[in-house]
């Protein structure tokens, strides 16, 4: 198998890093983030420890960053960032500052969102005020949300998220860092060039569907001859006519596009009311009890605007514990039938 390519800082000496506090607006429950990212399928790339997580960013020449702090409880104390790179200018630094407070949604005041939420919908407010101080968290970019988002289209969280380990694991290029790390690869997805360069049947060999594959190749090839632009930073504007573009490729439609809006560009008045998980976990608050239709979801989000896309991490985050917890009770039964 070929090694994925690597951005390469191997002496410790010529690491650069970088660490300065990032200050939320409002209040921030780390805690509650981690806990999204440790059960969340689409949380590949990312390194978890007991209070942070680091991971590579494709912004330069390949960065890692690091975010971490001791006070895991909703509180306003600034979050740590940490930044290693071969060759951190003040520039650089500045663009990787500014994607870091877009990913984590600090310029936002949570605690304004959270009573908006609770007032309009009492179901929701229920999870809301079991979670106050939970912010939304982004993937790494728009490409890496469009790609989780088309190997999830329709399968299943665990099928989806063994194909999104293989595809880092063949394709993905690494941020290598030396000195410091204990283990000092650090993943990032394969990017477009890499999905021209191997073609369809390597996607393929992955797990995804013919379908799937095509749609990928396709958003890649846009993307190489500079027709589609997923730039993390493309205005409102900008960002619709790309999401539209996106959606005239076969295999991509409006499920797709609202998830690389909301979970890659950060849209979070977006509502992915075709989210099947969502129309299931949500139904259960109906009269009567049922999976919501597309058209039911978009009518019981109307009470949640601006922030359907806030609510809809509410939603997913006490979900993914549910889920968890149903994991964990099961291990629990196995083990005490094997005792």
């Amino acid at each position: 198998m070929q090694k994925p390519p690597c951005f390469v800082c191997k002496e410790a000496e010529r690491v650069n890093r970088h660490t300065l506090s990032l200050a939320p607006c409002g209040t921030y429950g780390f805690g509650l983030v981690l806990a999204y990212l440790r059960t969340s399928p689409s949380a590949i790339v990312e390194r978890l420890h007991e209070h942070g997580f680091q991971r590579a960013l494709d912004i330069g020449p390949g960065v890692v960053v690091e975010v971490a702090r001791e006070n895991l409880y909703p509180s306003e104390e600034p979050l740590t960032l940490t930044i290693w790179g071969e060759t951190l200018t003040p520039s650089l630094v500045e663009v990787v500052v500014a994607h870091m407070r877009r990913m984590l949604v600090l310029d936002v005041d949570g605690a304004v969102v959270e009573t908006h939420l609770m007032i309009r919908d009492p179901a929701l407010g229920s999870y809301v005020q079991r979670h106050r101080g939970f912010r939304p968290i982004l993937l790494g970019s728009p490409w890496e949300a469009l790609l989780w988002a088309v190997v999830g289209q329709l399968i299943g969280v665990e099928q989806a998220r063994g194909i999104k380990q293989r595809l880092v694991d063949r394709g993905g290029r690494a941020v290598m860092m030396g000195g410091e790390f204990h283990v000092p690869s650090f993943p990032l997805p394969p990017d477009p060039s890499w999905v021209i360069t191997h073609g369809i049947d390597v996607l393929r060999a992955a797990g995804l569907s013919q379908t799937k594959s095509r749609a990928i190749y396709a958003a890649a090839d846009a993307i190489q001859h500079g027709t589609l632009d997923l730039s993390p930073t493309l205005s409102p504007a900008d960002a619709a006519a790309a999401l539209a573009q996106l959606e005239t490729i076969p295999g991509i439609g409006p499920w797709t596009t609202a998830i690389v809006a909301l979970r890659g560009f950060g849209h979070l008045e977006v509502l992915p009311d075709g989210d099947a998980g969502l129309q299931s976990f949500a139904g259960r608050h109906a009269i009567p009890a049922r999976r919501l239709t597309h058209a039911e979801l978009r009518a019981w989000g109307e009470r949640w605007a601006p922030y359907g896309g806030w609510a809809t991490y509410f939603w997913w985050l006490q979900l993914q514990a549910e889920a968890l917890a149903r994991r964990a009770m099961a291990a629990l039964d196995e083990g005490r039938s094997h005792a």
